[in-house]
C-alpha cells in the first residue's frame, strides 16, 4: 500500500531541493558580474524603492524593501565598504521621501528618532546578512575541504588497492614461479641422488616438499592481495572461491549463488565488494556461531546488490563486540568509499543478513537484469 505520508514529504523534499538550486543559480549569476555594475544596480534599485516610497506615501511603510539592494550588495559584492555606503544611502533616501511626502511630526526630535531608528534598521540588515554571508561561506568551505578530503581518500584507496593488486601479481608470476623451477630442479636432484644411491635422497625430497609447500604459500597469499582477476566474471569466481575455502577452512556450510553474470567494470569496485563479503562471512562464523552461510550476488534496475546471510545467533551492530565492531566500520568504510549503502539486519528465523546496494551503470545503460534468489529460497537453503 502507497504510503501517503512518506511520498508528500519526498516531494516537499524535491521541491526544497529545486529551491535550492534555483537560488544558488541566480547568486552565481550575480556573482558573475562585476563589482561596480553590482553597485550601480543596488543604486537603482534604491533609486525605484524611494519612488515607490513618495508615491505612496507616508501612510504606506514600505522601508522594510530597503533592504533587498542592502543584502545585495553585502551577499554579491566584495567592496569592503559598499554596504556600509549602501545603508546610509538608504537612511538617507528614505529620509527624503518621508520629507517630500509631507509627513507631519509634533517636534522636531521626533522625527529625528524616527530617522534614526529606520538608520538603525537598516544598519540591522546589514550585519544580519554579513553575518549569514560569513556562516554560509564557513560552511560552504567546510563542504569543499570535506568533499577534497573524501576525493583523496578515494584516491589514496585506489592507489593502495592497485599496489596490492600489482604485489599480488609480482608474488603469483615471479616468486611462485621462481620457486616452482628451485623446485623442480630439487626433484631433479633427488632423482639423481636415488639412482647414485645417495644417503641425501631423503635430505633433497624434503627440500623439494618444502619449496612446493612453500610455493603454496606466496599463491594464497597473491591471492589475499589481489583475489578478484580483472576478466569478466572475476567478482564471481572469488566469491565462489570464498565460499569453498570457508567451507573448506571452518567446515561451516557456505554456497554462493549468482544466477546470471553481473558485469563490473571497475576492478577496485569489485575488490571492495569481495572484501565486504570476506568481512561478512568472518564475522558470522567468529561471532555469529553461524552453520550455513548464503553470498548471493545480483544485478537488476542498474543496481548491484551482494548479501551474505546466516543462520547464526545474529547480533545488534550498535551494541557489539569491540573486534566485530571494528569489522563492522570496516565493511562499512568500505561501502562508503565506493558509494553504496550497507544494511545490517535480522534473518527469519535466526542469524543476520548483511547487504550491500550500489547504483550502477555501464556505458550510461542500467546493467542487465538478473533473476534474484527471493529471500524465501534463501531461508530454505538455511
Amino acid at each position: 500500500m502507497l504510503d501517503v505520508g512518506s511520498f508528500q514529504h519526498e516531494h516537499k523534499r524535491k521541491q526544497k531541493v529545486c529551491r535550492m538550486h534555483w537560488l544558488e543559480y541566480i547568486t552565481r549569476f550575480i556573482r558573475r558580474q562585476s563589482q561596480s555594475w553590482l553597485i550601480v544596480q543596488a543604486l537603482l534599485l534604491l533609486t525605484l524603492i524611494g519612488l515607490v516610497d513618495y508615491s505612496t506615501g507616508y501612510e504606506v511603510p514600505v522601508y522594510p524593501f530597503y533592504a533587498v539592494p542592502i543584502l545585495l550588495i553585502v551577499w554579491c559584492c566584495e567592496m569592503r565598504y559598499a554596504s556600509v555606503g549602501i545603508a546610509l544611502l538608504s537612511g538617507v533616501v528614505w529620509w527624503w521621501a518621508d520629507v517630500a511626502t509631507g509627513h507631519p511630526y509634533p517636534s522636531q526630535w521626533l522625527q529625528i528618532w524616527d530617522f534614526l531608528s529606520r538608520l538603525i534598521f537598516f544598519f540591522l540588515v546589514m550585519f544580519a546578512g554579513s553575518a549569514v554571508k560569513k556562516q554560509r561561506d564557513a560552511i560552504r568551505a567546510r563542504v569543499d575541504l570535506l568533499e577534497h578530503s573524501q576525493q583523496l581518500e578515494h584516491e589514496i584507496v585506489a592507489v593502495s588497492e592497485r599496489e596490492r593488486q600489482s604485489i599480488g601479481r609480482d608474488l603469483h608470476d615471479g616468486v611462485c614461479q621462481y620457486l616452482a623451477a628451485i623446485g623442480f630442479t630439487a626433484d631433479l636432484l633427488r632423482q639423481d641422488l636415488a639412482r647414485q644411491g645417495n644417503a641425501k635422497v631423503a635430505t633433497a625430497g624434503e627440500i623439494a616438499r618444502l619449496l612446493q609447500d612453500a610455493v603454496e604459500r606466496v599463491r594464497e597469499v597473491a591471492r589475499g592481495l589481489s583475489p578478484v582477476d580483472r576478466d569478466e566474471g572475476g567478482l564471481e569466481l572469488a566469491l565462489d572461491e570464498l565460499a569453498l575455502n570457508t567451507s573448506q577452512l571452518t567446515g561451516k556450510n557456505c554456497i554462493f549463488l549468482c544466477h546470471e553474470p553481473v558485469e563490473i567494470s571497475d576492478n577496485i569496485l569489485a575488490v571492495h565488494l569481495f572484501r565486504i563479503a570476506q568481512e561478512a562471512i568472518s564475522n558470522a562464523t567468529r561471532h555469529g556461531q553461524a552453520r550455513n552461510i548464503i553470498i548471493a550476488l545480483e544485478s537488476g534496475d542498474g543496481e548491484i546488490s551482494l548479501r551474505v546471510s546466516d543462520d547464526g545467533i545474529g547480533f545488534n551492530p550498535n551494541q557489539g563486540r569491540r573486534d566485530a565492531g571494528m569489522g563492522l566500520n570496516i565493511m562499512r568504510y568500505r561501502a562508503r568509499v565506493i558509494g553504496a549503502s550497507l544494511e545490517i539486519y535480522p534473518h527469519a528465523p535466526t542469524g543476520s543478513v548483511v547487504a550491500c546496494t550500489i547504483h550502477q551503470r555501464t556505458g550510461g545503460k542500467p546493467l542487465p537484469a538478473a533473476h534474484q534468489p527471493t529471500a524465501t529460497s534463501a531461508a530454505t537453503l538455511l
